[in-house]
């Protein structure tokens, strides 16, 4: 039996039939990607994509940053501007434990790790060996030492390609098993660990970067804003005019657990469009990548898979699990997900 208290409920939304109030939108069945085609400075640009969608972009990965490239015709705006200094893994773990001499709060770094298990924090565009790691069905994930020297964005773009991600480590016992696994590199290795002052409009925990560093150091520039551009990111006055490049979400997460029954009612209200059918192993990573850009806590929820079926879906740190359960005459509280 469920606990309606770790269930968190998505339903989706019947928004991308409104997207094309200015152009084809580019997307996903989860996510649209919009331009709005009229320059303004990034004030203007955030306010005009939450009024019409929900807000400037946030770039999660080269796959993101490739459709997005694939729609400008020139400078566009993105989500990205200058904040508070903050830590973030490359995967959006939370940063529970941390093994690093002083804090972030001066100045951008990534960190490595060292063969004694300490961390160091480096410039991001210096290059190293790297750690991946991937996610499996048991609570402890594969470890992949990379004895290629990469940039800490090389060395994500290559992790998210060929397992999961850059390492993430969350206590001491992970610290050590990633210190073991480490032991073929004589030089210390990047883990996934970003500190920068750059935030996302929405309050999304992506540590995706893709700077031009070839016009100037971005970390060290005085400009807060940032476009979007043919050789890359760059950073530029707020109140230079440019095209905003919004997103559209497709699903709604919800704040309480419902019944099966109620949770079927509560996705065909407004402007929802029913239950969310998982129907292939791309839909589920799909959904997947969406619940962390929302930073869904884990927990479970309802998915629809026929007239007599539903699923808990587990929502852990790793890959999403799946659970076929019987309908029963009286469902226990739960949650769905609806499309």
């Amino acid at each position: 039996m469920l606990n309606p208290q770790d269930i968190t409920m998505v339903t989706v939304s019947v928004l991308l039939l409104l997207l094309s109030a200015f152009s084809p939108p580019v997307h996903s069945s989860l996510s649209t990607f919009q331009i709005i085609p009229s320059e303004m400075n990034q004030t203007a640009a955030r306010a005009a994509c939450r009024e019409n969608y929900i807000d400037l972009v946030t770039v999660y990965s080269d796959e993101d940053n490739t459709e997005l490239y694939n729609m400008m015709t020139y400078w566009t705006w993105i989500g990205l501007y200058r904040s508070v200094f903050s830590e973030k893994w490359s995967n959006g773990d939370p940063v529970t434990f941390r093994n690093l001499a002083g804090d972030c709060g001066t100045s951008s770094y990534c960190a490595v790790m060292k063969t004694d298990g300490s961390w160091e924090s480096v410039q991001c565009n210096m290059t190293r060996y790297f750690m991946c790691y991937e996610d499996v069905s048991s609570q402890t994930p594969n470890y992949h030492l990379v004895l290629e020297n990469k940039t800490w964005s090389g060395a994500q773009s290559y992790c998210r390609g060929n397992y999961t991600d850059l390492v993430s480590i969350r206590d001491q016992q992970q610290n050590e098993e990633v210190k073991i696994k480490g032991l073929n590199s004589n030089t210390p290795f990047w883990m996934g660990l970003l500190c920068d002052d750059w935030q996302w409009s929405d309050g999304g925990n992506s540590a995706y970067r893709n700077w031009n560093w070839s016009s100037g150091h971005p970390l060290s520039s005085p400009y807060d804003c940032v476009v979007l551009r043919e050789w890359g990111w760059n950073s530029v006055l707020c109140s230079n005019y440019y095209v905003p490049l919004c997103y559209g979400a497709s699903i709604h997460v919800s704040d309480e657990a419902l019944s099966w029954e109620k949770a079927l009612d509560y996705c065909h209200e407004g402007n929802r469009a029913g239950i969310l059918h998982i129907d292939s192993e791309s839909e589920q990573e799909e959904l997947e990548s969406e619940l962390r850009r929302r930073r869904v806590p884990p927990g479970n929820l309802w998915v629809g898979l026929g007239p007599n079926r539903l699923s808990e879906m587990k929502v852990l740190s790793g890959p999403l699990t799946c659970e076929d359960v019987e309908r029963q005459t009286a469902p226990p509280l739960s949650h769905c997900a609806a499309d």
